[in-house]
């Protein structure tokens, strides 16, 4: 395993903060998530940490769809594209072994990096099948009573996010992959009915968000679902980023969907 440490900038002032962060824990390795949006800061925050001495590793949605543009910046080693947990735990693995070279990084998928002025982008890597296999998000690593604080004084209840699936099945032409492609993988209903079960338990919260690309596909998931949320008392009211089809709201009546 591998000592970790998160910074959230959510509730940051300005880079003051970061500069802190990086001071405190003097990391070896750090990760940077990016969007379009946060392109600058994120290309801000890995100068600040290359500065500091650490291995500058970049990924998430900008970065997936721009691994050229990022690879090519000075103040960062190594992009990884698409899905990252594999790639990130095998590059930490390199980093340990002190093998973490351009010639080691050659055949590593799911990352670009530059080798003597190339941009070398290597395939993905594919796609992880069983999501179960995953750990769960570690929300001990922030501040969660400062969000669930908030969220309660601007909506009037408490609410968080969970993840059941990765990848959409469909091929509409106005949309883009981004990082989980068009690979359709589900959690199992047991192991969302237990992360509901923990948040639940040690947050107390008032709603769940249920963040997928697409909801309620297929159809005996959605009762599966419903059943193993019974059956652990996790029930929760949610909220889907997506339209379900109505004939499918009955199955939903336990899981008090939103």
């Amino acid at each position: 395993g591998h000592e970790v440490a998160m910074f959230d900038a959510t509730f940051a002032a300005d880079e003051s903060a970061f500069a802190a962060a990086l001071q405190a824990e003097q990391p070896d390795v750090v990760g940077i998530s990016a969007l379009l949006p946060t392109r600058e800061m994120a290309l801000t925050l890995a100068q600040m940490a290359q500065d500091a001495g650490a291995v500058v590793v970049v990924g998430g949605p900008d970065p997936t769809k721009k691994p050229d543009f990022y690879a090519a910046q000075p103040q960062i080693d190594i992009v990884v594209h698409h899905e990252g947990e594999q790639t990130i735990a095998a590059l930490l693995d390199l980093y340990d072994a002190g093998q973490l070279t351009a010639v080691s990084l050659h055949n590593e998928p799911g990352v670009a990096f530059q080798d003597n002025g190339r941009i070398i982008i290597n395939q993905p890597r594919p796609p992880i099948e069983n999501l179960d296999t995953l750990p769960l998000p570690a929300r001990d690593l922030i501040d969660m009573d400062r969000y669930l604080h908030l969220w309660r004084e601007i909506n009037g209840y408490t609410s968080l996010t969970i993840s059941t699936a990765r990848g959409c099945p469909y091929g509409c032409e106005w949309c883009q992959d981004a990082v989980h492609g068009a690979d359709f993988r589900q959690r199992s209903p047991e192991s969302v009915a237990a992360e509901m079960k923990l948040l639940k338990e040690t947050y107390q919260i008032d709603r769940l968000r249920v963040i997928d690309d697409v909801d309620g596909i297929p159809r005996d998931w959605l009762e599966e679902w419903a059943e193993a949320a019974e059956e652990l008392d996790a029930v929760i009211p949610f909220e889907a980023l997506n339209e379900l089809e109505r004939k499918d709201i009955p199955l939903l009546d336990v899981q008090d969907c939103l």
